[in-house]
């Protein structure tokens, strides 16, 4: 098959009717063009599968794309996985201008990432911003200015839907919750009693709730013991668990709290007895999984939850290229003993 022939400026201009400088304009968001001149010109750009020569282009004109990706640091184990993603991302693309600044927001803390938010728009360093909301709803308004101010906003692992956020990097938690009901349901047989374990309610808690609840719902013979929701400073307890766990045929924890309730969970003599589901993997539930604490876990592609909204950033960035959807969602992937080494 003969290669398709690199389409250029010109030749995109010609289409429209547009000047060479118009068109050039939009490509490089030089602004001075009506909204829409640019909805003309980029419907064109995709109807030509135009694709610009990022590196001439770039290089060529000494520009350069700086990103700002701003994350809570809690849990350590996560963050550090979406953090290689970041930098694989990074590698790949800062020799087409791209540079990229982390920043790791105060445990959960909704003011200290308002605060973050407000700095990062208000330096004026930045392109973009990627930004994982600690309270979805309560972040709506700080995104909604940054984009005001011409800063184009992705959302990664937690969304704000509600946002004037131009795309959203993650796992679909409704699902990962769907899914965590389905396999606790098949290992107690389909019968028995289940509890739920949970920190604050976010927009990403409450969409694994729903989703678990939906799924239990379907199941006559499961019986769902009320929520028990534990403050972070809660978790160090046994003494919070142990009750909780009596009779239970089953536990999901949906929070990132899996390796702390397997230690309380083996310090009751309950190991193996009572199913354990939760999210995520570290060195600690690597060994529950290996010890047969943990039954099993849902891993939720922290790589690609960093290195997809750094590419898809740049990419909108350089080119105005978007992603096929506004919401990439990220896989979902059970992990037992048996494939555990693969996902450490």
């Amino acid at each position: 098959m003969k290669p398709k022939k690199r389409l250029t400026v010109k030749e995109i201009a010609e289409e429209v009717g547009l000047s060479v400088a118009t068109v050039d304009r939009v490509l490089n968001n030089r602004g001075n063009v009506k909204p829409k001149t640019v909805e003309l010109v980029m419907n064109k750009v995709r109807e030509m599968e135009y694709t610009p020569n990022l590196s001439a282009s770039f290089l060529s004109k000494g520009r350069s794309i700086s990103l700002a990706v701003a994350y809570p640091e809690l849990p350590a184990y996560f963050w550090n996985q979406v953090e290689t993603g970041i930098d694989a991302a990074v590698r790949e693309f800062r020799d087409f201008g791209l540079q990229v600044h982390t920043i790791r927001s105060k445990d959960y803390d909704l003011t200290d990432q308002k605060k973050t938010m407000l700095q990062l728009v208000d330096s004026g360093e930045y392109d973009a911003i990627a930004i994982s909301p600690n309270d979805p709803q309560e972040m709506t308004d700080v995104i909604d200015h940054a984009v005001s101010c011409n800063l184009t906003v992705g959302t990664f692992n937690s969304d704000s839907p509600l946002s004037s956020r131009m795309f959203y990097v993650g796992c679909d938690y409704r699902v990962a919750g769907r899914l965590a009901a389905d396999t606790l349901c098949r290992l107690t047989g389909r019968r028995g009693r289940i509890g739920l374990i949970m920190s604050y309610t976010n927009f990403q808690m409450q969409q694994k709730v729903t989703g678990f609840r939906e799924v239990i719902g379907n199941y006559p013979e499961i019986q769902l013991r009320a929520p028990l929701k534990v403050d972070q400073e809660e978790y160090t307890s046994f003494e919070t668990f142990a009750e909780y766990f009596e009779g239970l045929d089953g536990v999901y924890v949906a929070s990132a709290k899996l390796h702390i309730i397997a230690e309380h969970l083996e310090k009751a003599g309950l190991a193996g007895r009572v199913a354990l589901i939760g999210h995520d993997m570290n060195e600690e539930i690597h060994d529950s999984l290996q010890r047969d604490v943990v039954t099993a876990t849902i891993c939720q592609d922290p790589f690609n939850q960093g290195y997809l909204i750094v590419k898809s950033l740049f990419e909108y960035l350089s080119s105005r290229k978007l992603p096929d959807t506004r919401e990439n969602i990220t896989k979902l992937e059970l992990v037992t003993k048996e494939n555990a080494r693969y996902y450490i």
